[in-house]
Protein backbone atom coordinates (compact mmCIF):
# COMPACT_ATOMS: atom_id res chain seq x y z
CA UNK A 1 0.00 0.00 0.00
CA UNK A 2 2.89 1.91 1.39
CA UNK A 3 4.54 1.90 -1.93
CA UNK A 4 1.03 1.95 -4.12
CA UNK A 5 0.82 5.60 -2.81
CA UNK A 6 4.13 6.72 -3.31
CA UNK A 7 3.42 5.95 -7.01
CA UNK A 8 0.30 8.02 -7.33
CA UNK A 9 1.21 10.89 -5.51
CA UNK A 10 4.41 10.46 -7.97
CA UNK A 11 2.19 9.96 -10.88
CA UNK A 12 -0.34 13.30 -9.95
CA UNK A 13 2.96 15.65 -9.13
CA UNK A 14 4.28 15.16 -12.49
CA UNK A 15 1.30 15.07 -14.64
CA UNK A 16 1.17 11.26 -16.09
CA UNK A 17 -2.34 9.87 -14.63
CA UNK A 18 -2.94 9.53 -17.44
CA UNK A 19 -1.86 6.18 -17.45
CA UNK A 20 -4.08 5.28 -14.94
CA UNK A 21 -7.10 4.49 -17.61
CA UNK A 22 -8.81 1.14 -17.20
CA UNK A 23 -7.62 -0.63 -19.06
CA UNK A 24 -4.18 -1.39 -21.34
CA UNK A 25 -3.57 -4.05 -23.28
CA UNK A 26 0.48 -4.79 -23.84
CA UNK A 27 0.71 -7.06 -27.18
CA UNK A 28 4.11 -9.77 -26.73
CA UNK A 29 4.71 -12.00 -24.50
CA UNK A 30 8.49 -11.75 -24.77
CA UNK A 31 10.51 -10.69 -21.94
CA UNK A 32 9.85 -6.65 -22.73
CA UNK A 33 6.37 -7.57 -22.83
CA UNK A 34 6.69 -9.25 -19.36
CA UNK A 35 8.24 -6.90 -17.97
CA UNK A 36 5.81 -3.62 -19.00
CA UNK A 37 2.85 -5.74 -18.09
CA UNK A 38 4.39 -6.05 -14.62
CA UNK A 39 5.43 -2.32 -14.18
CA UNK A 40 1.77 -1.02 -15.51
CA UNK A 41 0.04 -3.69 -12.72
CA UNK A 42 2.46 -2.26 -9.91
CA UNK A 43 1.00 1.10 -11.02
CA UNK A 44 -2.52 -0.29 -10.74
CA UNK A 45 -3.33 -0.32 -13.94
CA UNK A 46 -5.95 -3.35 -15.27
CA UNK A 47 -3.35 -4.98 -17.62
CA UNK A 48 -3.94 -7.30 -20.26
CA UNK A 49 -0.75 -9.47 -22.08
CA UNK A 50 -1.66 -10.77 -25.14
CA UNK A 51 0.75 -13.20 -27.51
CA UNK A 52 -0.58 -14.47 -30.80
CA UNK A 53 1.22 -17.63 -29.59
CA UNK A 54 0.50 -20.27 -26.69
CA UNK A 55 2.69 -19.45 -24.17
CA UNK A 56 4.93 -22.35 -23.00
CA UNK A 57 6.35 -21.88 -20.05
CA UNK A 58 5.44 -20.00 -17.03
CA UNK A 59 5.97 -16.30 -16.89
CA UNK A 60 7.20 -14.56 -13.89
CA UNK A 61 4.21 -12.20 -13.72
CA UNK A 62 2.14 -9.73 -11.32
CA UNK A 63 -0.72 -11.62 -9.93
CA UNK A 64 -2.93 -8.90 -11.11
CA UNK A 65 -1.78 -9.19 -14.99
CA UNK A 66 -4.43 -10.74 -17.37
CA UNK A 67 -2.66 -13.08 -20.24
CA UNK A 68 -4.50 -13.76 -23.40
CA UNK A 69 -2.86 -16.03 -25.81
CA UNK A 70 -3.10 -18.09 -28.67
CA UNK A 71 -3.84 -15.30 -30.70
CA UNK A 72 -5.13 -11.61 -31.05
CA UNK A 73 -8.74 -11.21 -30.18
CA UNK A 74 -11.08 -7.81 -31.66
CA UNK A 75 -12.65 -7.57 -28.37
CA UNK A 76 -9.28 -6.95 -26.24
CA UNK A 77 -7.98 -4.35 -28.88
CA UNK A 78 -11.46 -2.84 -28.85
CA UNK A 79 -11.32 -2.75 -25.34
CA UNK A 80 -8.23 -1.29 -24.56
CA UNK A 81 -7.75 2.50 -24.08
CA UNK A 82 -3.68 2.64 -24.33
CA UNK A 83 -1.83 -0.18 -26.33
CA UNK A 84 1.63 -0.81 -25.95
CA UNK A 85 3.29 -3.31 -28.75
CA UNK A 86 6.43 -5.30 -27.87
CA UNK A 87 9.45 -4.41 -30.72
CA UNK A 88 9.47 -7.85 -31.49
CA UNK A 89 5.48 -7.25 -33.18
CA UNK A 90 5.52 -5.84 -36.24
CA UNK A 91 2.62 -3.57 -35.33
CA UNK A 92 1.39 -3.29 -39.72
CA UNK A 93 0.18 -6.81 -38.65
CA UNK A 94 -1.71 -6.10 -36.13
CA UNK A 95 -5.98 -5.47 -36.86
CA UNK A 96 -8.22 -3.05 -35.10
CA UNK A 97 -5.95 -0.78 -33.59
CA UNK A 98 -6.71 2.33 -35.90
CA UNK A 99 -7.69 5.41 -33.65
CA UNK A 100 -5.97 3.84 -30.73
CA UNK A 101 -3.06 5.23 -28.48
CA UNK A 102 -0.40 2.63 -29.79
CA UNK A 103 3.26 3.47 -27.79
CA UNK A 104 6.24 1.00 -26.84
CA UNK A 105 8.00 0.26 -23.58
CA UNK A 106 10.51 2.82 -24.23
CA UNK A 107 7.94 5.61 -24.61
CA UNK A 108 6.42 4.60 -21.58
CA UNK A 109 9.66 4.78 -19.92
CA UNK A 110 9.92 8.42 -21.01
CA UNK A 111 6.47 9.18 -19.61
CA UNK A 112 7.94 8.53 -16.29
CA UNK A 113 11.62 8.52 -16.20
CA UNK A 114 13.28 11.79 -14.79
CA UNK A 115 17.08 11.47 -15.31
CA UNK A 116 19.60 12.51 -18.53
CA UNK A 117 18.71 10.15 -21.20
CA UNK A 118 21.62 9.13 -23.72
CA UNK A 119 19.87 7.29 -26.41
CA UNK A 120 22.49 5.01 -29.00
CA UNK A 121 20.95 3.67 -32.67
CA UNK A 122 22.39 2.31 -35.21
CA UNK A 123 22.76 -0.68 -37.79
CA UNK A 124 26.10 -1.94 -35.92
CA UNK A 125 28.16 -1.25 -32.75
CA UNK A 126 25.20 -0.39 -30.65
CA UNK A 127 25.93 -2.36 -28.26
CA UNK A 128 29.69 -2.05 -27.31
CA UNK A 129 28.86 1.32 -27.58
CA UNK A 130 26.05 1.57 -25.23
CA UNK A 131 28.24 -0.67 -22.62
CA UNK A 132 30.82 1.48 -23.26
CA UNK A 133 28.95 4.92 -22.40
CA UNK A 134 27.32 3.52 -19.45
CA UNK A 135 30.97 2.48 -17.91
CA UNK A 136 32.18 5.48 -18.31
CA UNK A 137 29.55 7.61 -17.04
CA UNK A 138 28.92 5.40 -14.11
CA UNK A 139 32.76 6.75 -12.68
CA UNK A 140 31.00 10.00 -11.80
CA UNK A 141 27.06 9.01 -11.79
CA UNK A 142 24.67 7.00 -10.85
CA UNK A 143 23.03 4.94 -14.28
CA UNK A 144 20.81 3.06 -15.55
CA UNK A 145 21.86 0.77 -18.86
CA UNK A 146 19.16 -0.88 -20.84
CA UNK A 147 17.40 -1.41 -23.90
CA UNK A 148 17.77 -3.43 -26.67
CA UNK A 149 20.96 -4.42 -25.20
CA UNK A 150 19.51 -7.02 -22.97
CA UNK A 151 17.39 -5.53 -20.32
CA UNK A 152 14.01 -4.43 -21.05
CA UNK A 153 13.85 -0.51 -19.76
CA UNK A 154 10.40 -1.52 -17.96
CA UNK A 155 12.45 -4.39 -15.79
CA UNK A 156 13.26 -2.98 -13.04
CA UNK A 157 12.26 0.65 -12.91
CA UNK A 158 10.52 2.25 -10.43
CA UNK A 159 9.44 5.60 -10.93
CA UNK A 160 11.02 7.45 -8.01
CA UNK A 161 13.97 5.74 -8.26
CA UNK A 162 16.71 8.37 -8.21
CA UNK A 163 19.49 7.85 -10.84
CA UNK A 164 21.31 10.94 -12.92
CA UNK A 165 21.60 8.92 -16.43
CA UNK A 166 19.63 6.39 -18.62
CA UNK A 167 21.78 4.98 -21.17
CA UNK A 168 19.34 3.14 -23.46
CA UNK A 169 20.35 1.16 -26.67
CA UNK A 170 17.45 1.92 -29.42
CA UNK A 171 16.89 -0.53 -32.15
CA UNK A 172 14.65 0.26 -35.18
CA UNK A 173 11.87 -1.68 -33.77
CA UNK A 174 11.91 0.57 -30.26
CA UNK A 175 11.83 3.81 -32.04
CA UNK A 176 8.85 2.51 -34.49
CA UNK A 177 6.74 3.38 -31.67
CA UNK A 178 7.98 6.79 -29.82
CA UNK A 179 5.76 9.55 -29.59
CA UNK A 180 7.28 12.37 -27.32
CA UNK A 181 10.04 10.49 -26.59
CA UNK A 182 12.98 13.19 -26.31
CA UNK A 183 17.04 12.28 -25.76
CA UNK A 184 19.13 14.60 -24.08
CA UNK A 185 22.04 12.80 -26.26
CA UNK A 186 20.97 11.25 -29.14
CA UNK A 187 23.47 9.01 -31.17
CA UNK A 188 23.39 7.28 -34.79
CA UNK A 189 26.25 5.33 -35.50
CA UNK A 190 25.17 3.95 -38.76
CA UNK A 191 22.62 3.23 -41.13
CA UNK A 192 23.09 -0.02 -43.50
CA UNK A 193 20.67 -2.43 -44.83
CA UNK A 194 19.05 -4.71 -42.20
CA UNK A 195 15.57 -6.16 -41.30
CA UNK A 196 14.21 -5.77 -44.91
CA UNK A 197 11.97 -8.50 -44.08
CA UNK A 198 10.27 -6.65 -41.87
CA UNK A 199 10.03 -3.01 -43.79
CA UNK A 200 8.70 -2.48 -46.88
CA UNK A 201 11.91 -0.75 -48.00
CA UNK A 202 15.35 0.80 -46.74
CA UNK A 203 13.71 4.39 -46.70
CA UNK A 204 11.42 2.76 -43.88
CA UNK A 205 14.17 1.70 -41.93
CA UNK A 206 16.19 4.29 -41.92
CA UNK A 207 12.68 6.54 -41.16
CA UNK A 208 12.89 3.95 -37.95
CA UNK A 209 15.91 4.85 -36.89
CA UNK A 210 15.30 8.55 -37.23
CA UNK A 211 12.68 8.48 -35.07
CA UNK A 212 15.50 9.01 -32.35
CA UNK A 213 15.33 12.46 -33.68
CA UNK A 214 12.04 13.21 -33.55
CA UNK A 215 11.27 15.61 -30.96
CA UNK A 216 14.77 17.39 -31.09
CA UNK A 217 15.28 20.67 -29.20
CA UNK A 218 17.65 23.15 -28.26
CA UNK A 219 20.02 21.95 -25.81
CA UNK A 220 19.87 18.38 -27.44
CA UNK A 221 23.28 17.07 -28.29
CA UNK A 222 23.28 14.96 -31.48
CA UNK A 223 26.44 12.71 -32.25
CA UNK A 224 25.66 11.91 -35.60
CA UNK A 225 27.61 9.50 -38.38
CA UNK A 226 28.68 12.36 -41.20
CA UNK A 227 28.88 9.28 -43.82
CA UNK A 228 25.19 8.31 -43.60
CA UNK A 229 23.54 9.78 -46.43
CA UNK A 230 20.66 12.93 -46.74
CA UNK A 231 20.84 13.77 -43.20
CA UNK A 232 21.13 17.63 -42.85
CA UNK A 233 22.07 19.33 -39.82
CA UNK A 234 18.63 21.06 -40.79
CA UNK A 235 16.81 18.46 -40.11
CA UNK A 236 16.75 18.69 -36.44
CA UNK A 237 17.55 21.81 -33.53
CA UNK A 238 19.91 19.64 -31.48
CA UNK A 239 23.90 20.69 -31.59
CA UNK A 240 25.12 18.08 -34.12
CA UNK A 241 28.33 16.71 -33.62
CA UNK A 242 29.65 14.68 -36.82
CA UNK A 243 32.08 11.87 -36.80
CA UNK A 244 33.88 9.79 -39.26
CA UNK A 245 35.28 6.11 -38.96
CA UNK A 246 37.32 7.40 -41.48
CA UNK A 247 39.40 9.62 -39.77
CA UNK A 248 40.51 6.96 -37.25
CA UNK A 249 42.36 4.93 -40.36
CA UNK A 250 46.38 5.07 -40.51
CA UNK A 251 46.42 6.68 -37.13
CA UNK A 252 48.18 5.66 -34.15
CA UNK A 253 45.33 7.26 -31.56
CA UNK A 254 41.81 8.18 -31.59
CA UNK A 255 41.78 12.16 -30.50
CA UNK A 256 38.02 13.00 -28.74
CA UNK A 257 37.52 16.51 -28.27
CA UNK A 258 34.86 18.53 -26.84
CA UNK A 259 34.59 22.52 -26.95
CA UNK A 260 38.07 23.28 -24.78
CA UNK A 261 38.71 19.50 -23.81
CA UNK A 262 40.60 17.16 -25.72
CA UNK A 263 41.91 13.96 -25.01
CA UNK A 264 44.09 11.16 -27.16
CA UNK A 265 43.98 7.22 -26.95
CA UNK A 266 46.87 5.43 -27.44
CA UNK A 267 45.30 2.35 -30.21
CA UNK A 268 48.37 0.29 -28.65
CA UNK A 269 46.40 0.44 -25.43
CA UNK A 270 43.10 -0.21 -26.78
CA UNK A 271 42.61 -4.19 -26.45
CA UNK A 272 39.45 -4.15 -29.40
CA UNK A 273 40.31 -5.20 -32.58
CA UNK A 274 38.70 -3.86 -36.02
CA UNK A 275 38.61 -0.17 -36.81
CA UNK A 276 34.48 0.20 -36.22
CA UNK A 277 35.72 -0.39 -32.80
CA UNK A 278 36.89 2.99 -32.89
CA UNK A 279 33.80 4.67 -33.76
CA UNK A 280 32.04 2.60 -30.53
CA UNK A 281 35.39 3.88 -28.36
CA UNK A 282 35.19 7.96 -29.76
CA UNK A 283 31.11 8.15 -29.53
CA UNK A 284 31.50 6.45 -25.42
CA UNK A 285 34.48 8.66 -25.01
CA UNK A 286 32.84 12.24 -26.71
CA UNK A 287 29.69 11.45 -24.64
CA UNK A 288 31.91 11.11 -21.45
CA UNK A 289 33.77 14.75 -21.85
CA UNK A 290 30.43 16.27 -22.30
CA UNK A 291 29.75 15.12 -19.18
CA UNK A 292 32.46 16.04 -17.53
CA UNK A 293 34.03 12.76 -16.67
CA UNK A 294 37.40 12.88 -15.99
CA UNK A 295 39.93 11.59 -18.73
CA UNK A 296 41.48 9.38 -16.50
CA UNK A 297 38.26 7.34 -15.80
CA UNK A 298 37.55 7.28 -19.37
CA UNK A 299 41.12 5.92 -20.24
CA UNK A 300 40.65 3.62 -17.51
CA UNK A 301 37.14 1.88 -18.45
CA UNK A 302 38.72 2.04 -22.63
CA UNK A 303 41.61 0.35 -22.36
CA UNK A 304 40.58 -2.07 -19.82
CA UNK A 305 37.60 -3.34 -22.02
CA UNK A 306 38.10 -6.38 -24.11
CA UNK A 307 35.04 -7.02 -25.59
CA UNK A 308 31.63 -8.35 -25.14
CA UNK A 309 30.61 -11.74 -25.38
CA UNK A 310 29.17 -12.97 -29.24
CA UNK A 311 31.19 -9.74 -30.90
CA UNK A 312 34.14 -10.61 -32.33
CA UNK A 313 34.78 -12.97 -29.25
CA UNK A 314 38.45 -14.64 -29.24
CA UNK A 315 37.43 -17.94 -28.51
CA UNK A 316 40.41 -20.34 -29.09
CA UNK A 317 43.77 -20.78 -31.05
CA UNK A 318 44.58 -24.46 -31.91
CA UNK A 319 47.47 -25.69 -34.37
CA UNK A 320 48.16 -21.92 -34.94
CA UNK A 321 44.44 -21.80 -36.36
CA UNK A 322 42.51 -18.61 -34.51
CA UNK A 323 38.47 -18.86 -34.09
CA UNK A 324 36.18 -16.32 -33.46
CA UNK A 325 32.65 -15.78 -31.96
CA UNK A 326 30.98 -12.83 -33.60
CA UNK A 327 27.15 -14.37 -33.63
CA UNK A 328 25.73 -11.02 -32.84
CA UNK A 329 26.65 -10.01 -36.06
CA UNK A 330 23.03 -10.04 -37.94
CA UNK A 331 23.92 -7.76 -41.10
CA UNK A 332 26.23 -8.56 -43.79
CA UNK A 333 27.48 -5.01 -43.22
CA UNK A 334 28.66 -5.69 -39.99
CA UNK A 335 30.03 -9.07 -40.99
CA UNK A 336 32.31 -7.34 -43.68
CA UNK A 337 33.42 -4.89 -40.91
CA UNK A 338 34.27 -8.10 -38.55
CA UNK A 339 35.98 -10.05 -41.95
CA UNK A 340 38.31 -7.04 -42.94
CA UNK A 341 39.07 -6.03 -39.01
CA UNK A 342 41.47 -9.28 -39.33
CA UNK A 343 44.68 -9.09 -41.33
CA UNK A 344 45.15 -13.10 -42.35
CA UNK A 345 42.78 -15.58 -44.37
CA UNK A 346 39.62 -15.61 -43.05
CA UNK A 347 37.44 -18.75 -43.28
CA UNK A 348 33.85 -17.53 -43.19
CA UNK A 349 30.86 -19.09 -41.64
CA UNK A 350 27.62 -17.83 -42.51
CA UNK A 351 24.48 -18.92 -41.06
CA UNK A 352 20.86 -18.64 -40.32
CA UNK A 353 17.23 -16.65 -41.15
CA UNK A 354 17.46 -14.37 -44.61
CA UNK A 355 16.75 -10.75 -43.33
CA UNK A 356 16.25 -9.37 -47.27
CA UNK A 357 19.44 -7.56 -47.75
CA UNK A 358 22.02 -9.17 -50.63
CA UNK A 359 25.29 -11.07 -49.37
CA UNK A 360 26.95 -9.18 -52.26
CA UNK A 361 29.07 -6.76 -50.19
CA UNK A 362 30.99 -10.00 -48.73
CA UNK A 363 32.95 -10.40 -52.19
CA UNK A 364 34.78 -7.42 -51.50
CA UNK A 365 36.42 -8.69 -48.52
CA UNK A 366 39.84 -9.51 -49.85
CA UNK A 367 41.27 -11.43 -47.36
CA UNK A 368 38.00 -13.65 -47.32
CA UNK A 369 39.53 -17.32 -47.98
CA UNK A 370 36.30 -19.49 -48.25
CA UNK A 371 32.76 -19.39 -47.16
CA UNK A 372 30.83 -21.79 -45.74
CA UNK A 373 26.81 -21.76 -45.07
CA UNK A 374 24.37 -23.44 -43.81
CA UNK A 375 20.64 -22.85 -42.09
CA UNK A 376 17.43 -20.98 -43.78
CA UNK A 377 19.35 -18.82 -45.92
CA UNK A 378 22.03 -21.29 -47.01
CA UNK A 379 20.34 -21.65 -50.71
CA UNK A 380 20.30 -17.40 -51.19
CA UNK A 381 24.21 -17.41 -50.23
CA UNK A 382 25.13 -19.76 -52.48
CA UNK A 383 23.41 -18.10 -55.41
CA UNK A 384 24.37 -14.51 -54.75
CA UNK A 385 28.05 -15.32 -53.36
CA UNK A 386 28.49 -17.97 -56.67
CA UNK A 387 32.24 -16.05 -57.40
CA UNK A 388 33.16 -17.66 -54.34
CA UNK A 389 31.94 -20.92 -54.17
CA UNK A 390 30.11 -21.22 -50.61
CA UNK A 391 30.05 -24.76 -49.55
CA UNK A 392 26.85 -25.42 -48.57
CA UNK A 393 26.63 -28.07 -44.98
CA UNK A 394 23.77 -29.19 -42.86
CA UNK A 395 24.68 -27.99 -39.30
CA UNK A 396 27.02 -25.76 -36.89
CA UNK A 397 28.87 -29.73 -36.35
CA UNK A 398 29.73 -29.84 -40.14
CA UNK A 399 30.42 -26.21 -41.03
CA UNK A 400 33.39 -26.58 -37.71
CA UNK A 401 34.57 -29.52 -39.14
CA UNK A 402 34.84 -28.54 -42.77
CA UNK A 403 36.65 -25.21 -41.95
CA UNK A 404 39.21 -27.20 -39.94
CA UNK A 405 39.92 -29.19 -43.04
CA UNK A 406 40.35 -26.21 -45.19
CA UNK A 407 42.20 -23.98 -42.59
CA UNK A 408 45.88 -23.64 -42.46
CA UNK A 409 48.12 -22.39 -40.14
CA UNK A 410 47.86 -18.07 -39.79
CA UNK A 411 44.31 -17.96 -40.96
CA UNK A 412 41.15 -17.26 -38.88
CA UNK A 413 37.97 -19.44 -38.61
CA UNK A 414 34.89 -16.44 -37.76
CA UNK A 415 31.54 -17.42 -36.45
CA UNK A 416 29.96 -14.06 -38.66
CA UNK A 417 26.67 -15.15 -39.79
CA UNK A 418 24.95 -12.19 -41.34
CA UNK A 419 21.80 -13.57 -40.66
CA UNK A 420 19.19 -14.00 -37.69
CA UNK A 421 19.72 -17.16 -35.71
CA UNK A 422 15.91 -18.31 -35.46
CA UNK A 423 15.39 -21.21 -37.88
CA UNK A 424 17.73 -23.55 -35.23
CA UNK A 425 18.71 -21.84 -32.58
CA UNK A 426 17.01 -19.58 -29.91
CA UNK A 427 18.77 -16.60 -30.80
CA UNK A 428 22.39 -15.20 -31.10
CA UNK A 429 23.42 -16.04 -28.01
CA UNK A 430 22.44 -19.71 -28.14
CA UNK A 431 23.95 -19.61 -31.57
CA UNK A 432 27.45 -18.36 -30.04
CA UNK A 433 27.59 -20.75 -27.48
CA UNK A 434 27.13 -23.82 -29.09
CA UNK A 435 29.61 -22.66 -31.61
CA UNK A 436 32.20 -21.94 -28.49
CA UNK A 437 31.32 -25.13 -27.05
CA UNK A 438 32.06 -26.75 -30.36
CA UNK A 439 35.62 -25.32 -30.42
CA UNK A 440 36.81 -25.65 -26.85
CA UNK A 441 35.98 -29.26 -27.63
CA UNK A 442 38.27 -29.16 -30.25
Amino acid sequence: MLLRKIIRIYLQSNGKGLILRKKVLVVGAGKTGVATANFLATLGVEVTLNDKNKIKEKLNLNRKVKVVDNGHYEKLFKEAELIVVSPGVDISNLKWIEGKDVIGDVELFSWFDDSKIVAITGTNGKTTTTFLTGEILKKKYKVFVGGNIGTPVLERFLPYDEKDFSVLELSSFQLETVDKFYADIAVILNITPDHLNRYRSFEDYKNAKLNILKNSKQGQYVILNSEIKNIAETDFMGNVIFFSGNSFFDTDSVKVSFGDKEMILDKRLIKLRGAHFYEDIYVASLIGLINDVPEESIKEVVYGFKGLEHRLEFVKEKNGIFYYNDSKSTTVSSTVRGVESFENNVVLILCGVYKGESFKELEKCKNLKSVICFGEAAGIITEELEKLAPINVKNMEEAVDYAKKIAEKGDTILLSPACASFDMFDDYVHRGNFFKELINNL
